[in-house]
């Protein structure tokens, strides 16, 4: 960081100073006052909006627009890295029009190596193999469209022009309600690296999620921001430790070949296989449907769902449905109003973790351990062994250390599994608690690497490139297709095509909720939610220090947008659409553009023990979208980017607190409830 070049950055749907202050948001704070310019993409004025040379206000759900825009310009006036485009990327390689696949050597030349990729040599005219990393004496065309042999081939650099072409500064303003001047402002600045830009979790929520991710992955690349100095794409090894939240090892191996293909969502969403995640969607039909196999046990190990999950009314029948639900967390939340069983597990000050820093190890240990909780990780090892000892066979097998073999062991404590994790550090976990605290796995010269691409590969003594299938940034995606198709390279085995072939490319898909759209008639504003540093996600809502500082969501409303409304700040406000009412605390800013309003998840746990469950009065979720469309790759749906009313309430929400004062002396009561319902603790609002 003293040193660093960095002369730009942008934080594209992410705040630092908001999500992560002490980390991200001092960096670019520090970053700023040693000369470094910023631009902003969000539509709040955040502090990082607040302080950055351009801030963009783009309308929710409509980034890949504006990147597509962002790529255009730099391509059209030749501010990207030629040189690195060249031999870097895989955007000099021909693909085929028709099959939207490279061409491969084997298909043109007999006996060619299959693995290889195909350029356009400007020399002879003609195809030629391209050999890892480069071949001095061809000379590559970067960009056009050729005919041989009765096929048309275009380099991947043309497929991506032509896929930006529509996206002016002009068309992009208009779909993102931006100034165009600002936009190439924002470019410039972005340009005149070093530089980088980092993507934030605003663009994971709605359809166009991964295609943003593809976005902001070649404006990177294109620029040559990559592993030099004062950029943001670094490789830089870890200590092999996990991070919080994921210690238990991964036996994925040890699953029947059938097993994958019957993961919810797992044909049409095969990027999520790279999390072993199914999708909530695919999750929610199986449980109302029964198809194509019925859910009868839900066990539960985050927090709230109702809190994040989209249109959380719909999950509601659903969970009612089940025959059996399980929720193992830190305390009780709505979703453990519905649990027919509670599993209490340990808070992060309760819990031994390692956690990798830079080019060190730090053995994070607990420093209390309050009720009867237990660290997460242990409860899903007695589980496993108990059903062992009641004849589950799969269960009796992971016992076994010769069937899960050396890299899954086996523990019946957490000191057992943090000492394997440290074992290629050839230390213990008592020892690193008695001194060995931090472990320091690498020199810092040899940690903090750049250019690591550029590096011997002592076993092919080439450079080590990417770790993708051609070694190049592959910036024209076959790899989405082939993993469509097929699954790889998550999936062992092939698993049966999605409906459609996976774009290589991103597009822009405008959000179906729209301003434009008849719905927009009834519901004309665009709403928009996201992360304040008071909360982490769907947490601490039942912390009284916590909401003294933020007591209710406020819904963020433009001056223009509250006189015509009829809202005035401090007033409580509905807020709605087909899917729900909600109400929040009106506060009328110009840090929201007109047409746009904001508002956080919340829930309330003083009313966990009323018909509302604490999640129906004023929680963003209830109004968000979980129908499709989705996203292609990972299922993702709308979020954000869809369509609201405001209009003044005359009060708030029955038995919610408003003032700070009233939290003072709220603490949770251990205490429970006797009903017919679940059981669940019941909060006790004392003199008030």
């Amino acid at each position: 960081m003293p040193n660093t070049p960095m002369k730009s950055f942008v934080c594209w749907g992410t705040d630092p100073s908001y999500s992560c202050p002490a980390g991200g948001g001092r960096a670019l704070a520090d970053l700023r006052a040693r000369g470094a310019r910023s631009v902003v993409i969000d539509p709040r004025l955040t502090p990082d909006a607040a302080r950055a040379d351009v801030w963009l206000p783009i309308r929710p759900g409509t980034d890949v627009a504006l990147m597509l825009a962002w790529i255009k310009y730099i391509i059209d006036n030749d501010m990207y890295d030629k040189d690195f485009v060249m031999k870097w990327t895989n955007l000099p390689y021909l693909v085929d029009v028709k099959t939207k696949m490279f061409v491969r050597p084997n298909e043109l030349f007999d006996g060619a190596n299959p693995k290889e990729y195909v350029v356009w040599d400007a020399k002879t005219n003609a195809p030629k193999t391209m050999k890892y990393p480069w071949d001095d004496a061809l000379d590559p065309k970067l960009e056009g469209t050729f005919k041989h042999n009765g096929r048309t081939f275009k380099t991947g650099f043309t497929m991506l022009r032509e896929q930006c072409e529509p996206y002016t500064i002009e068309k992009a303003a208009e779909i993102c309600w931006l100034d165009p001047k600002k936009i190439v402002e924002g470019i410039k600045i972005f340009a005149d690296g070093p530089s980088g830009l980092s993507l934030g979790v605003a663009t994971d929520q709605f359809p166009n999620s991964v295609e943003a991710a593809m976005g902001s992955v070649i404006l990177n690349s294109i620029m040559g921001y990559v592993e030099k100095p004062g950029t943001m794409m670094q490789r830089f090894p870890n200590g092999g430790t996990a991070p919080a939240g994921s210690l238990a090892p991964r036996a994925q191996k040890c699953l029947p070949p059938s097993q994958l293909a019957k993961r919810l969502g797992g044909r049409e969403f095969k990027g999520l296989l790279q999390w072993d995640a199914a999708s909530p969607q695919s999750i929610l039909n199986a449980i109302l449907t029964e198809k194509p196999y019925p859910l009868k046990v839900w066990i539960e190990r985050s927090g709230n769902k109702f809190g994040v999950l989209g249109n959380a009314s719909s999950w509601e029948p659903a969970i009612k449905k089940l025959d059996f639900v399980v929720h193992m967390y830190m305390y009780p939340t709505s979703f453990t109003t519905y649990a027919d069983m509670i599993l209490p597990t340990t808070e992060w000050l309760e819990t031994n973790m390692l956690i990798d820093c830079c080019n060190y190890v730090f053995a994070r240990q607990a420093v209390t351990h309050t009720y009867e909780t237990q660290d997460e990780t242990l409860i899903w090892s007695w589980i496993l062994r108990r059903c062992g000892e009641l004849g589950h066979e799969m269960c009796q097998k992971a016992m076994d250390p010769e069937f899960m073999g050396d890299d899954l062991p086996l523990w019946k404590t957490m000191e057992e599994l943090l000492d394997a994790k440290l074992k290629h550090h050839n230390v213990t976990w008592e020892e690193v608690k008695n001194g060995h605290n931090p472990i320091k796995f690498m020199p810092d010269d040899k940690w903090a690497g750049y250019y690591v691409y550029k590096k011997t590969d002592p076993k092919t003594g080439l450079p080590r490139g990417f770790s993708t299938p051609s070694k190049k940034l592959e910036l024209y995606g076959e790899v989405f297709i082939n993993l469509g198709r097929t699954g790889a390279p998550y999936a062992k085995q092939p698993l049966a095509p999605a409906d459609k072939d996976y774009s290589p490319l991103p597009f822009y898909m405008e959000p179906v909720e729209n301003p434009k759209a008849e719905i927009a008639k009834k519901y004309p504003l665009v709403m928009t939610n996201g992360r304040l540093p008071i909360y982490h996600h769907g947490t601490l809502r039942n912390n009284p220090y916590s909401r003294e500082v933020y007591p209710l969501p406020e819904i963020w409303v433009n001056p223009k947008d509250a006189e015509k409304y009829g809202v005035s700040h401090g007033d409580w406000t509905w807020v709605e659409n087909d899917r729900g009412k909600i109400r929040a605390i009106c506060r009328v800013t110009e840090g929201i553009p007109q047409g746009i309003v904001y508002q956080e998840r919340f829930w309330n746990p003083e009313t966990l023990n009323t018909p509302t469950r604490g999640w129906k009065e004023m929680n963003v979720n209830v109004l968000t979208k979980n129908t499709p469309p989705y996203n292609d790759v990972v299922g993702t749906y709308t979020l954000r980017g869809f369509q609201v009313a405001i209009s003044k309430a005359d009060k708030g929400p029955e038995g919610v607190l408003r003032k700070p004062e009233d939290f003072s002396i709220w603490m949770p009561d251990a205490t429970v409830t006797e009903s017919a319902e679940p059981v669940y603790p019941t909060y006790k609002n004392e003199g008030k």
